[in-house]
């Protein structure tokens, strides 16, 4: 209750920078961590809520929370990053930014790069949490393995078989650099080798793009976003600018996610791309591609619902309202939120994230029925059983699910 007062966690955040004492810090949240209420019933907004201490503003108008400072202490004092560690594994917001705006996965990157190896584990741990607290309701991440894009020689699904790319190096100052596409057509693993191979065996003096002809020194397979974005985003800079352009990133994101190309074209067009490409010069910078609600964070949002979606398995259908609601209801705790019905309606109906008028015609249904059952903004086990729920709740995604386009 002390912590939760207002403005006591700050007051103690504060006390322990200006002191320089870690070691409070790290007490304090693991403080947080035990007595802090963080059930799974728990709204995200509550006071309670263990993320609003970790988070919570040190300063008025400031823009960088505890876990801004805990990491620039780290870069001097070791110490401190078992603070940021501790932070990250009770739940503080990743996708921060320090008070000049750098983002905090950025400053972790480029520390490691230098050998750091505190911040080499630490940014692992920043990797795995990015994306996996999104909001499903503001935000939804369902991917209908519908039409995924196929490698153009055996047709065999791609984002299942390695996606792998033709590419040359940049140099620098007579250096050679990191490998980057040449085209951004990509092939499943053993095909694009076995055309390397094939053309090796020709004695050419470079290799080149099956599909466009495009010049080529190697091939490589898609550089592991989850292992190291800032390869991956230099994977796809095919000018050396740092930057990447939209078509490159539409080929790299149906090369690796269950995705239709045409039902990202159109999310891209309607509002995805401004979120990534914030300066609105139809290119996204790495600053931009590490910000708070861009490309990297998009990606590992969705790929965090597919690994969800993988252990779920395959749900029961809505005409089962016991199966179907003890299916959804993963935190074991009787009730629904509005995010999570969503996601299990977009299952159901088979409507992916990236069709952003059929969401809103499901959230447009869902709504009612929130305002119908629903008490504190939860549906529960009981409402969900012995109201009319289910049936409605069924009976949007049937339409929604009829009416395409």
């Amino acid at each position: 209750r002390l912590l939760c007062a207002e403005g006591a966690c700050a007051a103690l955040w504060r006390v322990s920078l200006s002191n320089n004492l870690p070691s409070l810090a790290r007490k304090l949240a693991v403080w947080i961590g035990l007595s802090v209420n963080n059930a799974p019933n728990e709204a995200a907004g509550s006071p309670q809520s263990r993320r609003l201490l970790l988070d919570v503003p040190l300063d008025p108008g400031a823009r960088d929370a505890m876990l801004a400072r805990v990491l620039q202490r780290g870069m001097e004092d070791e110490r401190w990053l078992k603070v940021a560690r501790a932070m990250v594994h009770l739940g503080a917001a990743v996708t921060g930014a320090t008070a000049s705006g750098r983002p905090l996965l950025d400053l972790a990157l480029t520390q490691a790069d230098h050998g750091h190896s505190g911040f080499r584990d630490l940014t692992a741990s920043l990797l795995e949490k990015l994306g996996d607290g999104v909001d499903h309701w503001e935000h939804p991440t369902v991917l209908a393995e519908e039409n995924p894009a196929e490698c153009p020689i055996c047709m065999e699904v791609l984002w299942t078989a390695t996606p792998t790319a033709f590419v040359s190096f940049s140099t620098r100052g007579g250096v050679e650099g990191n490998p980057h596409v040449i085209c951004a057509h990509f092939f499943c693993f053993d095909c694009a080798s076995q055309q390397y191979m094939k053309q090796q065996s020709q004695n050419v003096e470079e290799f080149e793009c099956p599909i466009c002809r495009a010049p080529a020194r190697e091939v490589m397979p898609l550089p592991d976003i989850t292992v190291n974005p800032r390869l991956w985003f230099q994977f796809l800079d095919v000018d050396g600018s740092g930057t990447i352009v939209q078509n490159t990133v539409v080929q790299t994101l149906e090369a690796m996610l269950p995705i239709d190309t045409e039902n990202l074209r159109e999310a891209l067009e309607q509002s995805v791309w401004k979120e990534w490409d914030k300066t609105g010069d139809r290119q996204i910078s790495e600053r931009e591609f590490f910000d708070t609600g861009g490309l990297l964070e998009w990606v590992r949002g969705h790929q965090h619902e597919l690994k969800a979606a993988q252990a779920r398995g395959q749900a029961p259908p809505l005409a089962e309202p016991e199966r179907w609601f003890r299916h959804w209801d993963t935190a074991k705790r009787g009730r629904l939120r509005r995010g999570e019905v969503l996601r299990a309606l977009c299952e159901e109906a088979r409507i992916s994230s990236l069709e952003p008028k059929r969401v809103e015609r499901l959230k447009e249904g869902i709504q009612k029925v929130w305002e119908e059952y629903a008490v504190e903004d939860m549906l529960s086990r009981d409402a969900f059983l012995h109201t009319k729920a289910a049936e409605e709740l069924a009976a949007v995604a049937a339409e929604v699910k009829a009416k395409r386009g």
